[in-house]
């Protein structure tokens, strides 16, 4: 499923991942940036992957999760299947 949203907050995720899914602990959300797409999910108790990019908005900026251990970050997008299939 594709849901756009205008906010990104753990609640919103909870409520996405329960509707398409089987809840936040077997859902993963990637994406560029590190506080809507990645520190938002794992709030929600997803996993949560950073692919940085070298354009960002100021008010994505977040301190990277390193201690989460939800939390991963792939130099781009071809690392992605290999990194679900050793999740499993």
């Amino acid at each position: 499923a594709v849901e756009i949203v205008s906010e990104k907050t753990p609640d919103t995720y909870r409520s996405i991942f329960e509707r398409h899914g089987d809840g936040p602990t077997s859902a993963m959300m990637v994406g560029n940036s590190m506080r809507s797409d990645v520190v938002a999910p794992l709030q929600a108790g997803s996993w949560g992957v950073h692919v940085p990019h070298g354009l960002i908005w100021e008010v994505e900026h977040a301190e990277a999760p390193v201690d989460s251990p939800r939390f991963r970050e792939l130099r781009d997008l071809g690392g992605l299947a290999d990194l679900v299939h050793s999740l499993k």
